[in-house]
């Protein structure tokens, strides 16, 4: 087996007095000289380094890695001439380095700020030494690996007969706000944080990737590349002999985020002539990574799994293991859960530094607005205290922030906030857009007068209209990961919020299977288990045993008790998968049942929107024994059906018992109202509808379960036959599909199906 390369810490950038800047002549850019300094050297590393010095061979053997960030904005680092400095007895080696700013846009900001650094005693680290211990990996190693799916590359990706890869560029480019970089400390943060700092100021271009690459332009952009082991080691230069890589050239094992997530690359066009950017190439290699990650992998990569993550990415739940309710609940060691408590607010946690937030209190009074003030200057480096590294971690913590290292996708998934309260939606924005990525908490709020959860502990997760919409948009659109640590009914979960819900590791994984759910509406009364279980128990199966639905089934309801207290045991009984929509009815005596492992909570409130939930995320709607609130909610969805805000299937209205007027059907008198809404009336010699006329004819009384699996039964066989019945058109059909594949709502293959049947064309949308 080849021996793994030797890739050291990062160097600190030391200034000396002669250090001042100058011009490069064949660059046409600014640059200065000045001391990289490693400190707690290995005698391993300090040997390495002097035999490759005194063979003359320290540029070719020791390759200079510069930090992602400085290199994004333009900043290079190039090892300089002049001899390598090793004191053995302090442990330390120093090697001289040139500063090369080759962003126009910014050409001598950082020479400045980096005197200011140094001035306030502070070294960024701005590099490390790659030292290959072996020959990279031969196409016939990088054959096998592709595969084992321990490597993925683009199809118009070209591996060499020496193992060299050569990948073109994306169609992806990426700005800097020059203006904001400018402002204040921003260019300082970026020194000292590198790709940690650049969240306010990066943004991906609207037109791609340009054409051409003029002489002494510098381009950040992108490749896709899908590493499982191994280390990629970009080449300097790239297909055209004057464009050149900047000093950023390590893709790091593991941290892998798919294939479809762009690596970026950092170019300077140093000739003279324009390069075309749509036949340029970068050329890396390839190395085994080290034993520990060469663990980690193999504990992630297991074969079943393998092809998937090498395709999607290594998830952060399964490189954290946050799942583990053990492993969760240490993260919350020695913090507080209310103000009159000892311990810390909350904390911050990186792959190399816990931040501790203190709980502030002024005269023994503590006050929101002031704690949410300390958590900005905090995140923004302006209070310094309770940062900790290394030995100073407490031991529970330290294999968490290990494992942060391994974190794929955007550099902020790797800082973790950890409180018993998420912050509020303001402090939540303010810590995304300075880095941090992933959320951990307990409750969404403090308790509340008059809930039975005290004030300061309760784990309350109900959710408000902000809330909710802010996690949605934080989740779905910024790719934020946020855990709930929730105790209930004597059991604790963890759950990620994901696709809109709270979700178990189980729910999670089921959720992207389903294509298929069914929405119980029905009353909270308990009392009708007898009379109704066996029927629902033979729907269910019945529905889900369909050829078209293979399995693929939910059940969403209102996490009530009664009826749908009754769905769920049901659907738990026969594998299907519960969603639970709920809303705060512990104060009307009705406790909320918290065991689906997909769910949401809503302040009462906010019904409405939890309404919605419901209606958009299930094809069928059953409406059960019910009464105001079950009427509420009926007149919801078929107004959601009207407006075309969910799928067109049908709503099916079950009563065994005949407890309408003189012993008729339950949902007689309003399903009366929809029909004559639907008819041609006259007013004033002009001829008016109140409802489309296609509406009622969704509307399906039934006396009992089996009737429903016959209509669903139907439907699912031919929706095109079924839409033709109705008399819905071929445009209504066109925007209630393109509403659905907007919001991400996954439509099951026989009904997309259907639609290019009905109208000519299709339209489909499953959540990655």
């Amino acid at each position: 087996m080849k021996r793994s390369p030797l890739l050291t810490d990062d160097g600190y950038l030391i200034l000396r007095p002669e250090d001042e800047p100058s011009h490069n002549e064949n660059l046409d850019a600014p640059q200065m000289p000045a001391l990289l300094r490693f400190e707690d050297t290995s005698d391993t590393l300090r040997g390495i380094l002097h035999d490759l010095a005194q063979a003359g061979r320290l540029a070719q053997g020791a390759v200079l890695i510069g930090r992602s960030g400085h290199s994004q904005v333009g900043l290079d680092v190039t090892l300089a001439e002049g001899g390598l400095a090793i004191d053995t007895r302090r442990r330390r080696v120093e090697v001289p380095v040139v500063l090369t700013s080759l962003n126009r846009a910014l050409p001598d900001i950082f020479f400045g700020e980096l005197k200011n650094l140094h001035e306030r005693g502070l070294r960024p680290q701005i590099a490390r030494f790659f030292i290959p211990m072996d020959t990279p990996l031969t196409r016939t190693e990088i054959e096998a690996a592709i595969a084992s799916h321990h490597l993925l590359l683009p199809p118009a990706a070209k591996v060499g007969a020496d193992g060299l890869i050569e990948l073109p560029l994306g169609n992806i480019r990426y700005l800097l706000s020059t203006a904001v970089f400018t402002a204040g400390l921003n260019a300082q943060q970026v020194l000292l944080q590198s790709k940690g700092g650049l969240s306010l100021i990066q943004y991906q271009s609207a037109q791609g990737l340009p054409a051409i690459l003029r002489p002494d332009e510098f381009l950040v952009g992108a490749v896709c590349i899908s590493l499982g082991p191994y280390l990629a080691l970009i080449e300097r230069f790239t297909s055209h002999p004057q464009v050149f890589h900047l000093a950023a050239r390590l893709l790091d094992a593991v941290r892998t985020s798919g294939i479809k997530v762009p690596r970026q690359v950092e170019l300077y066009n140093g000739g003279d002539e324009e390069v075309d950017l749509r036949t340029l190439t970068v050329a890396l290699r390839l190395y085994p990574a080290d034993p520990a990650t060469a663990r980690v992998a193999e504990r992630l990569f297991m074969p079943a799994r393998a092809e998937k993550i090498i395709r999607d990415g290594v998830d952060f739940a399964d490189v954290t293991g946050i799942f583990n309710v053990s492993d969760c609940e240490a993260l919350f060691d020695n913090l507080s859960a209310g103000p009159h408590e000892r311990g810390n607010y909350a904390r911050i946690l990186s792959h190399s530094k816990v931040v501790e937030i203190p709980r502030v209190t002024e005269e023994g009074e503590w006050h929101e607005n002031e704690q949410n003030r300390v958590i900005y200057e905090v995140v923004r480096g302006r209070i310094t205290s309770g940062v900790h590294s290394g030995d100073q971690i407490a031991p529970d913590l330290r294999r968490f922030i290990g494992s942060l290292s391994y974190v794929g996708g955007a550099q902020d998934l790797r800082q973790v906030y950890v409180g018993h309260r998420f912050p509020e939606t303001d402090t939540l924005r303010v810590l995304k857009r300075n880095g941090v990525g992933v959320f951990v908490g307990r409750s969404l709020r403090e308790g509340e007068a008059g809930s039975s959860q005290p004030a300061g502990r309760g784990h309350n997760i109900y959710f408000d209209q902000t809330t909710y919409e802010t996690f949605c948009d934080l989740s779905c659109k910024d790719g934020v990961r946020l855990y709930l640590l929730h105790h209930q009914e004597g059991e604790t979960q963890v759950r990620e919020f994901y696709r809109s819900f709270w979700v178990t590791r189980e729910g999670k994984e089921r959720l992207r299977e389903v294509h298929t759910v069914i929405a119980m509406f029905g009353s909270h009364v308990e009392g009708m288990e007898e009379a109704l279980a066996d029927e629902v128990r033979e729907f269910f199966a019945s529905v889900n045993g369909l050829p078209a639905i293979d399995g693929r089934l939910a059940v969403s309801h209102g996490a009530g008790p009664g009826i749908m207290r009754i769905a769920d045991e049901v659907a738990e009984e026969l594998g299907i998968l519960r969603i639970g929509v709920g809303i705060d009815s512990e104060k009307v005596g009705q406790k909320s049942n918290m065991r689906p492992p997909v769910m949401a909570q809503f302040l009462n409130s906010v019904r409405h929107l939890r309404q919605n939930i419901l209606d958009r995320t299930s094809l069928f709607k059953i409406y059960n024994i019910g009464g105001i609130g079950t009427l509420e909610e009926m007149l919801i969805a078929i107004t959601n059906l009207k407006l075309f805000e969910s799928l067109p299937a049908p709503h099916i209205f079950i009563d065994p018992f005949g407890l309408g007027e003189n012993g008729g059907h339950l949902w007689e008198q309003a399903l009366s109202q929809v029909r004559i809404s639907g008819e041609v009336k006259s007013i004033e010699g002009r001829e008016v509808r109140l409802a489309p006329a296609w509406v009622p004819y969704f509307c399906h009384p039934v006396r009992g379960y089996g009737e429903a699996f016959e209509i669903i039964k139907e439907f699912v066989a031919d929706p095109a036959a079924y839409w033709q019945r109705t008399g819905i058109g071929s445009e209504e059909l066109r925007t209630a599909f393109a509403n659905a594949a907007k919001a991400k709502i996954t439509i099951p293959s026989y009904l997309s199906e259907a639609l290019a049947r009905a109208t000519g064309g299709g339209v489909s949308a499953t959540p990655p």
